[in-house]
C-alpha cells in the first residue's frame, strides 16, 4: 500500500481535506487495479453506435478517485481522446445540449495536437460539433455572466453554413466523421448525483439523445439509488429507464477493514507528527480506544478524510489539556455521530458522577435519570462502539450499565491521566477554558516531574502562581505513590513550607481548609515510609521545618490516632517533638509569631490552656503584634442563607473560650486588646483585625451568637 502524498500546503493528501485522489501515488486502497480492468474494458467495448459505462457507489466509497485513476490511464493511450464535462457550470435546461458540444468541440480542438493518430480526425469533428451548437440556437449562454448574448460568430461563414443545413442533417455529418475515427472519445461525467433533481433528468436526457454517437463512450459517475430516485416520475421505473441508458458499470467496493484501518493509522501518525503536542498519559489505552471505539466510526475514505481534516485543531486546542485518546475518541464520534456527541455535550454529570453506596440509597431517582441518559447515549452509537466508549472513555457510567462501581482513588487517576472521565476534563474539551483555580496540566507535570530533585521541586512550586496552588496540590496527590522514597523528606519538607501562600480567609459557603491539599500527600508520602526508618524521616522533617503551626500538623499526621492504625511514628518519639514544640510555643518571640498562620489554634493544640490561671499561655501573648495574631485567627465568618434563597448572610464569630484560655481570663484578654488599639492608634491596619476588634468588643458586651 501507497504511502499518501504531500499536498501543497505541506500536509498530506490524507488530511488536506476531502478531496478525491488524482494519481495512483495517492492510492491507498489498491483502486489501481480495478482503473485498469475499467479503462480496458472502455477501449475493447463495442462502441460502433456509442456507449455508456457507469461508476456507481455511496457517497464517500470513492468513485471520483476511481474516474480519476481510470482517466489516468486512457489519457495515455494513443487511439483515445479524453474530455471532461461539469454538469455544474451550466444553468437550466435550455442551456445543456448546447454547453456540451460546445465544450466537446473546444476540448477537441484544443488537446489535438497531443494524439497524432486523431489529430486531423478531431479538428474535423470539432468543427462539426461547433457548427451543430451554432445550429440549435442563435443564444449562447456563459456560464457566471448570468445573461444571454448574440454569439459573436453568428454571421461568421461557418455559421452561416451551419443555420443552412438542418440540425438532422448536421448529426449525421458528425456521425460518419466519428464512425470514420481511427480510435474513440471518452467524455467523463461526475458529481451527477449532487446535481438537483431535474438537473439529473436533463442530463440523462443528454445522453439518451447523444449516447448514439459512434465511437463516443460517455464514463459516468453516481449514486446509483440517488440517480434512480430522480428519474422515477409517476409510470416510470427510475431503475428501468437508466438501465435503457447504461449498459455496463462498476460499483466501487468497500474498502478492506484491513486497508481502511490503515489508512485510518497512517493518517493519525501523519497528523502527531505535524503538531507539536506535549507528552501526556494515555498510550496504554490507546489501542483499545483505536480498535474499540474509533475505527468501527469510519465506512469509508471520505469519513476518515473528514475526520483528520478537522482534528488538527482539536489537538491544537485541547492537546495539552485532554489525554490524546479521549480527543481523538471524541473528536471521531463529533465528526460521525454529531446526535449522540450531542448528547455528551448535555449529559457531562451522568458520564462522570461517581457515586458511594450511601448516596446510592439517597439518589435511586436521579441514578435512574443518569443510566437514562447513558443509554440514549448508547443508542446513537453502534452496539459495540456505545459499550465501548462507557469502559474507555467514560468508567464512571458503567455503574449504570455493568453495575461497576469506581470511588474517588479513580477520579484522582482520571484527573492526573487528564482524562475526560473527569468532569474537569470533559468540560474542558467542550469549552476550551479552564475554570478559576483551575490550573493548566503542565504546572502539574512540572512539580511531578521535578519531585526527585529537591532544589528542582521547590523552585517550580515557587514559580507557580498561588491561585493555582491549591489546584495543583489537589492533583499532585495523584503522583506521590509514583516519588522514590529517598525524596520523601525533601518533598515533604517542601510542601509543608507551603501554608503561608495560601489563604485564612475561606474562599466561599461549605469551603473546606485549602491546607488539606498540603497534608493530604504528606500524609500518603509518610505512610510509605519503611517502618523502621520513620523516627528518623520524621525527625529530620520536624527539625527542617520552622513553623509552628506546620511543625503541629505534621505530628498529627504522623502520631497517634484514635483509630487502632495509622500512627507512623513511635511514641516516644511523638511525645518528645511534642513536648519540644510546647516550649518552643511558650517562649517563642513576639517576631516570630507575629505572622504565625492559625497561631490560637496551635497554641490551643500544644499547650494545656488554662482560661482560670490568669496567666497567659504563651509569654508573648500580650505583646501588641502577637494579640493582633491571636485575634485575626480567632474569627471566622459564618455563613448562613435562608432556605430557597442564593443570598448568603455573613455574620463574624470570634473562638471567644480558646482566646480565653490562652490569654488566661477575660480581664487579662481585654488587657492585652486595649493595649493593641493604643498600639495601632492611627495606623493602617489590616481589614481583617479591625474585622476582629470589632468582634471582640461585641463579645466583651456579653453577646454570643444563637446556636440554631
Amino acid at each position: 500500500m501507497s504511502e499518501s502524498t504531500p499536498a501543497p500546503d505541506g500536509r498530506s493528501t490524507l488530511s488536506a481535506g476531502d478531496d478525491p485522489i488524482l494519481s495512483a501515488e495517492d492510492d491507498l486502497l489498491n483502486r489501481s487495479l480495478l482503473a485498469t480492468a475499467v479503462a480496458d474494458e472502455v477501449q475493447a467495448m463495442n462502441a460502433e453506435r456509442g456507449a455508456v459505462v457507469a461508476i456507481t457507489g455511496r457517497w464517500g466509497t470513492g468513485k471520483t478517485s476511481l474516474l480519476n485513476l481510470t482517466a489516468n490511464i486512457l489519457r495515455e493511450q494513443e487511439a483515445v481522446q479524453v474530455v471532461e464535462f461539469n454538469p455544474w457550470f451550466f444553468s437550466g435546461t435550455d442551456h445543456l445540449i448546447r454547453f456540451f458540444f460546445d465544450e466537446m468541440a473546444r476540448q477537441l480542438s484544443g488537446e489535438r495536437s497531443r494524439k497524432k493518430r486523431l489529430k486531423d480526425a478531431t479538428a474535423n469533428i470539432a468543427e462539426k460539433f461547433n457548427k451543430y451548437s451554432a445550429s440549435l440556437s442563435p443564444l449562447k449562454f456563459i456560464p457566471g455572466a448570468g445573461t444571454f448574448i448574440e454569439v459573436a460568430q453568428k454571421t461568421s461563414e461557418g455559421v452561416s453554413q451551419a443555420l443552412s443545413t438542418s440540425i438532422h442533417e448536421q448529426r449525421i455529418e458528425i456521425s460518419e466523421a466519428l464512425g470514420q475515427l481511427n480510435g474513440r472519445i471518452v467524455v467523463l461525467i461526475d458529481d451527477i448525483d449532487r446535481l438537483t433533481r431535474q438537473e439529473i433528468r436533463d442530463l440523462f436526457r443528454l445522453v439518451r439523445l447523444n449516447g448514439s454517437f459512434p465511437k463516443v463512450v460517455y464514463l459516468l459517475c453516481f449514486d446509483r439509488k440517488v440517480v434512480e430516485n430522480a428519474l422515477g416520475e409517476e409510470g416510470i421505473d427510475g431503475a428501468a429507464y437508466l438501465e435503457k441508458i447504461v449498459k455496463t458499470s462498476v460499483e466501487v467496493p468497500p474498502p478492506a477493514d484491513e486497508a481502511l484501518a490503515s489508512v485510518l493509522r497512517t493518517g493519525l501518525s501523519e497528523v502527531l507528527a505535524g503538531i507539536a503536542m506535549p507528552p501526556g498519559p494515555g498510550e496504554d489505552r490507546f489501542p483499545d480506544v483505536f480498535w474499540q471505539v474509533v475505527r468501527p466510526l469510519f465506512n469509508t475514505v471520505r469519513d476518515v478524510k473528514r475526520f483528520l481534516s478537522s482534528l488538527p485543531l482539536t489537538l491544537r486546542s485541547a492537546g495539552g489539556e485532554i489525554a490524546l485518546p479521549d480527543l481523538v475518541a471524541l473528536e471521531a464520534i463529533r465528526v460521525m455521530r454529531p446526535a449522540a456527541h450531542d448528547l455528551i455535550t448535555r449529559n457531562v454529570s451522568a458520564l462522570t458522577t461517581v457515586y458511594g453506596w450511601q448516596s446510592d440509597l439517597r439518589n435511586q431517582a436521579e441514578l435512574a435519570e443518569d443510566a437514562k441518559k447513558v443509554s440514549a447515549i448508547q443508542r446513537e452509537l453502534p452496539d459495540n462502539v456505545g459499550r465501548a466508549l462507557i469502559r474507555y472513555i467514560f468508567p464512571a457510567a458503567q455503574l449504570h450499565t455493568d453495575n461497576l462501581r469506581h470511588g474517588n482513588d479513580s477520579l484522582q487517576v482520571w484527573r492526573r491521566d487528564r482524562r475526560v472521565a473527569h468532569s474537569t476534563g470533559l468540560k474542558y474539551y467542550l469549552h476550551r477554558e479552564l475554570p478559576s483555580g483551575i490550573a493548566p496540566s503542565s504546572y502539574v507535570d512540572l512539580i511531578a516531574y521535578s519531585a526527585g530533585d529537591e532544589q528542582a521541586f521547590m523552585n517550580t512550586l515557587s514559580a507557580i502562581p498561588d491561585s493555582y496552588l491549591e489546584d495543583v496540590l489537589d492533583r499532585f496527590l495523584a503522583y506521590v505513590d509514583g516519588i522514590d522514597e529517598s525524596s520523601i523528606p525533601a518533598v515533604v519538607i517542601a510542601l509543608l513550607k507551603l501554608f503561608p501562600r495560601f489563604s485564612e480567609e475561606s474562599a466561599q459557603m461549605f469551603d473546606f481548609r485549602r491546607d488539606y491539599t498540603v497534608l493530604r500527600p504528606v500524609r500518603k508520602l509518610m505512610q510509605r515510609v519503611v517502618p523502621n526508618e520513620a523516627d528518623t524521616v520524621a525527625r529530620t522533617i520536624y527539625q527542617a521545618t520552622q513553623s509552628p503551626y506546620a511543625r503541629l500538623q505534621f505530628l498529627l499526621l504522623v502520631g497517634k490516632k484514635e483509630e487502632s492504625e495509622g500512627q507512623v511514628i513511635s511514641p516516644e518519639l511523638e511525645k518528645m517533638l511534642r513536648a519540644d514544640l510546647r516550649e518552643y510555643l511558650k517562649s517563642a518571640p513576639a517576631d516570630t509569631l507575629r505572622s504565625e498562620r492559625e497561631l490560637l489554634r496551635t497554641v490551643v493544640q500544644a499547650i494545656d490552656c488554662d482560661a482560670e490561671s490568669g496567666e497567659p499561655a504563651i509569654e508573648s501573648a500580650t505583646t501588641p503584634v502577637v494579640t493582633a495574631r491571636l485575634l485575626e485567627t480567632a474569627l471566622s465568618p459564618s455563613r448562613t442563607n435562608t432556605l430557597g434563597s442564593v443570598v448568603v448572610n455573613f455574620e463574624d464569630r470570634l473562638a471567644w473560650d480558646s482566646l480565653l484560655s490562652v490569654f488566661g481570663g477575660e480581664s487579662q484578654l481585654s488587657a492585652a486588646v486595649e493595649q493593641l488599639k493604643e498600639h495601632i492608634a492611627g495606623q493602617d491596619v489590616t481589614p481583617r483585625l479591625q474585622r476582629a476588634i470589632a468582634a471582640f468588643e461585641l463579645y466583651a458586651t456579653g453577646w454570643r451568637p444563637t446556636r440554631l
